[in-house]
C-alpha cells in the first residue's frame, strides 16, 4: 500500500531554518564563456563554482551542460564526513542506502537504484573505477575523505562522454595534489566504536615536478547497539529442533583500511598511482543473511595513470593522451551457515526447502565458503581539442578498454562438495566436516574465466551562438565485444536570461552494460547469468535554472523526466526454482531539485537542498521501492568566534516503500549532525569534535526477508581530529 506523507511529518521547521541561517562562500560575478580558456589551470583552480565534468572542459556550475554539484574539501571539513558515503548524502537526489550481501554503501539518484551501483560511474582523478564483475565499486573498498580535494557530480546521464555506467550519474573523485596540500599535514582521529585514524600528506618539487602524497590507516570497530533480531537461520531452527542461530546478535561493522595516493605533475604530464586495501572486515548481517562473527574479507585496488596533453604547443588544438590500469583483489571467508547447523539438501547437493530435501547434513565446522577475485582494466584513450572555428570549440577521440575477471572458490557445501546420491536418506542426519573442496577453474566456480574489450569514439561540438547563447552537443559510439554496440547522444542550450539567471535544456541517452555476474553466473541453485543480455537505456530530458539574485546568494532549480528502458532485472525460469537476469525492467520517473546556497554575513553561512521524485514500473505504474519521495538536507554554519565555527546540519529522508513486502515498514528519519572546529590553534593545529546522529536516530534500510525488521545504521557516535600543518 502506497505510504502518503503527512503535512505534520514534512520537516518545514528544516526549510525554515535553511531560510533564516545562512551558505557558502560569495559566488563570484560571471564570466563570460570565453575567458575560462584563456585562464592558467592555476587561476582556475581558485575558481570554486568551475568544474569540468558535465564537458571536459572547464565551465562554471551555472553554464555547465549537465546538472552539476561541486563539493570542496572545507564544505566536507566542516560537515565532519568520515566516509564518501555521507557526503554523497547531502547532494541533491541522492540516497545512500545498503547492498544486501556485502552491506557496502548503494546509491539511489532520482529513484534510479541499482543495488551494487551499476548505473553509476565513479571516477579517481577522472578515470573510471568500475568493475565488470559487479559493475560498480570494488566490495568492502574505502576511499578516505581526508585525501578528496573536491566531488564533481553530475545527477544525470554522461554516456555521450564517459560510456558505460555514465547512467543515472557521474561521481568524479578528485585527490589531493601537491598546491592542495601545501606543505606537510598530519591527523589523527580517534572516536567511538573503538575507532582510530592516522594520516600523513606531503608536497614538494623533486626534479621540476610537483609531488604530493599521502597515506592513511584506519581502524573502525563495531557498534554494539546495532542488533540483528533475527536471521536466515532463525527459520530453519525452528523447523529442524535446532539452536544454533546467532540472532539476535551485533552487526560485524568492523574494518581496517590502508590507503595512499601519489601524484606527480609537470608541465603538459601527470601521473598518478593509487593503492587502497581493505583488511580485517567483517560480514555485517551475513553475506548469507546468517550472522557470522567469524568470517573475515578484504582486498586491493590499484590504479596507475599517466597523462599527457600539448597545452599551448600547438595553434588552436591541444591533444591529450591518457593510458591506465585498474587492478582490484577481493579475498573473502565466510560461514553460510553457523557451526552446529543441519541443513536439508537437494538431489543435486544445493541446501535447499524442506519439500525438496532428500537427505539431512549437519555441519559441526559451520558450512563454509572462502572465494576471491582478480579484475585487470588497461585502458587508452586519446583526445583532442581544437579552437579554429570561431565561436566553436571542438573534442572528439576515441578509446579502447580491456576488462577481465578470474575467480577462486572453495566450499564444504553446496553443489561439487555434497553428491546427495552417497548420503543417507531421510530421516537420518548425515555429517559433514569443514574441509572445503576446491571449485576453482572447474565448472563448480561461481564465474567462468571473462574478459570482453571496449573500443569507443565521441564528439562534441560547444558552439556559443552568441554571449548569451550556447549550444553543446555531441555523442559517442561503443562497440563491446560480447554484446555488440551502442550510440548515445546529448544536446543542451545554455540561454543567460539575464545577467542574474540562466536557464539551461537538456537532453541525453545513455547506457548500463551487463556485468559478468549478470551474463555468466554459474553453479548456482537460485540465479543463473544470461549471455543474451542488451544493455540498458536511458533518456533523460531535464529543464534547470540557477539564479543568483545576490552577490552572495545562489539558489537552483531543476526539472526532470526520464523513460528506463530494458532494464536487467531477476526473473524466474518457468518450470523452474531457479532465476535468471532478463531486460525485461522498465522505469519511468520525474521529479525536482532546489538548492541553496547563500552567505548572509562573514559569521553565518547557509546551504542546503530539497528533492522530491516519483519513480514508478512502467507495467504496473507501482511507485519504484526503497528510494525516498521526499529528502531534505540543511546546514547552518557559525563562526561565532576567531578561527572557531559550529556547524549544524539536517538530513530527512522520507516515504520510502520496502522492497520486501512482508518486512517491516520503512519509517521516515531525520538525523541531525554537530561538528566545532578551532582552525590555527598556535597558528599550526586544527582540532575538530564532531557527534553524529546527535538523537540518536533509529535508522532502518532496506533488507532480505530473513532479516525482517530491516538493516540498522549506525546510531549517535561522536570522534575528535587533531590535524597539524606545516
Amino acid at each position: 500500500m502506497t505510504k502518503t506523507l503527512k503535512p505534520k511529518s514534512f520537516p518545514w521547521y528544516g526549510i525554515a531554518l535553511a531560510c533564516l541561517c545562512v551558505g557558502t562562500e560569495a559566488i563570484a560575478e560571471e564570466s563570460k564563456v570565453e575567458d575560462f580558456f584563456e585562464l592558467s589551470p592555476e587561476q582556475l583552480s581558485k575558481l570554486s563554482v568551475v568544474a569540468t565534468l558535465a564537458t571536459g572542459t572547464p565551465r562554471t556550475v551555472a553554464k555547465s551542460a549537465a546538472a552539476i554539484t561541486v563539493i570542496t574539501a572545507d564544505q566536507i571539513k566542516d560537515m565532519g564526513a568520515r566516509q564518501l558515503s555521507e557526503v554523497l548524502e547531502t547532494v541533491p537526489g541522492f540516497h545512500n542506502s545498503v547492498q544486501q550481501n556485502t552491506y557496502d554503501a548503494s546509491y539511489s539518484v532520482r529513484g534510479i537504484r541499482n543495488e551494487i551501483n551499476a548505473e553509476l560511474l565513479f571516477l579517481l582523478d577522472g578515470t573510471r573505477l568500475n568493475l565488470p564483475y559487479r559493475g560498480g565499486l570494488a566490495t568492502g573498498i574505502q576511499i578516505p575523505v581526508e585525501a578528496i580535494q573536491r566531488l564533481e557530480i553530475i545527477r544525470g546521464p554522461g554516456s555521450a562522454l564517459y560510456g558505460a555506467d555514465a547512467f543515472a550519474g557521474v561521481i568524479n573523485i578528485v585527490t589531493k595534489k601537491a598546491d592542495d596540500i601545501d606543505g606537510t599535514r598530519l591527523g589523527v582521529w580517534a572516536g567511538e566504536f573503538d575507532s582510530q585514524s592516522g594520516w600523513a600528506q606531503q608536497s614538494g618539487e623533486v626534479a621540476g615536478w610537483e609531488v604530493g602524497a599521502s597515506v592513511q590507516f584506519v581502524n573502525s570497530g563495531i557498534d554494539s547497539s546495532r542488533i540483528i533480531e533475527r536471521d536466515r537461520q532463525t527459520p530453519i531452527d525452528r523447523a529442524l529442533g535446532t539452536s544454533v542461530s546467532r540472532a539476535p546478535g551485533v552487526v560485524q561493522s568492523q574494518y581496517k583500511t590502508i590507503n595512499s595516493f601519489l601524484n606527480l605533475q609537470r608541465k603538459h604530464w601527470y601521473v598518478g598511482f593509487s593503492a587502497v586495501s581493505g583488511f580485517d572486515a567483517g560480514t555485517n548481517a551475513g553475506v548469507n543473511a546468517v550472522l557470522d562473527p567469524i568470517g573475515l574479507g578484504g582486498g586491493n585496488q590499484y590504479l596507475a595513470d599517466v597523462r599527457y596533453s600539448t597545452e599551448d604547443l600547438l595553434k588552436d588544438w591541444e591533444l591529450k593522451a591518457h593510458l591506465s590500469y585498474l587492478y582490484s583483489s577481493l579475498e573473502a571467508s565466510f560461514q553460510g551457515f553457523p557451526n552446529g547447523a543441519v541443513l536439508p539438501i537437494s538431489r543435486t547437493g544445493d541446501v535447499t526447502s524442506g519439500s525438496n530435501a532428500v537427505a539431512l547434513v549437519a555441519f559441526p565446522d559451520g558450512a563454509n565458503t572462502t572465494l576471491g577475485r582478480v579484475e585487470q582494466i588497461p585502458t587508452l584513450e586519446l583526445s583532442s581539442l581544437y579552437r579554429g572555428f570561431d565561436k566553436h570549440l571542438l573534442q572528439f577521440g576515441f578509446s579502447y578498454r580491456y576488462e577481465q575477471t578470474r575467480v577462486s572458490n572453495a566450499s564444504n557445501f553446496g553443489r561439487g562438495a555434497i553428491d546427495a546420491s552417497t548420503l543417507a536418506a531421510l530421516p537420518t542426519v548425515n555429517v559433514r566436516d569443514g574441509t572445503l573442496t576446491n571449485f576453482t577453474d572447474t565448472e563448480f566456480a561461481y564465474l567462468p574465466p571473462s574478459q570482453r574489450s571496449i573500443g569507443s569514439v565521441f564528439f562534441q561540438d560547444e558552439w556559443q551562438i552568441n554571449q548569451k547563447l550556447q549550444l553543446v552537443a555531441g555523442a559517442r559510439y561503443d562497440r563491446y565485444s560480447d554484446f555488440g554496440g551502442t550510440f548515445n547522444p546529448r544536446a543542451a542550450l545554455i540561454w543567460e536570461l539575464d545577467p542574474k539567471l540562466t536557464g539551461k535544456i537538456l537532453y541525453g541517452r545513455a547506457f548500463r552494460a551487463p556485468t559478468f555476474l549478470e551474463q555468466a553466473n554459474q553453479n548456482n541453485p537460485v540465479l543463473l547469468g544470461n549471455p543474451n543480455l542488451q544493455p540498458e537505456i536511458i533518456n533523460t530530458f531535464e529543464l534547470a535554472f540557477d539564479y543568483h539574485p545576490l552577490s552572495t546568494l545562489r539558489t537552483g532549480l531543476n526539472f526532470y523526466y526520464y523513460e528506463l528502458n530494458d532494464g536487467i532485472q531477476i526473473v524466474r525460469i518457468p518450470g523452474t526454482q531457479t532465476a535468471t537476469f532478463a531486460n525485461s525492467a522498465s522505469q519511468n520517473g520525474y521529479g525536482t531539485e532546489f538548492e541553496w546556497d547563500w552567505q548572509a554575513s562573514e559569521k553565518w553561512n547557509l546551504r542546503g537542498n530539497y528533492a522530491w521524485q516519483n519513480a514508478r514500473n512502467s507495467n504496473t505504474q507501482q511507485r519504484v521501492t526503497g528510494v525516498p519521495e521526499h529528502h531534505v538536507y540543511a546546514a547552518a554554519l557559525w563562526k561565532f568566534l576567531p578561527q572557531w565555527q559550529l556547524q549544524a546540519q539536517l538530513n530527512w529522508v522520507g516515504s520510502r516503500l520496502n522492497p520486501v513486502a512482508t518486512n517491516a515498514p520503512l519509517a521516515d528519519y531525520k538525523t541531525v549532525d554537530l561538528t566545532l572546529t578551532r582552525k590555527k590553534l598556535l597558528n599550526t593545529v586544527d582540532i575538530t569534535g564532531s557527534v553524529r546522529n546527535v538523537f540518536d536516530a533509529d535508522i532502518r534500510e532496506p533488507s532480505v526477508s530473513d532479516i525482517s525488521n530491516n538493516f540498522p545504521l549506525p546510531g549517535r557516535s561522536f570522534y575528535f581530529e587533531a590535524v597539524l600543518h606545516f
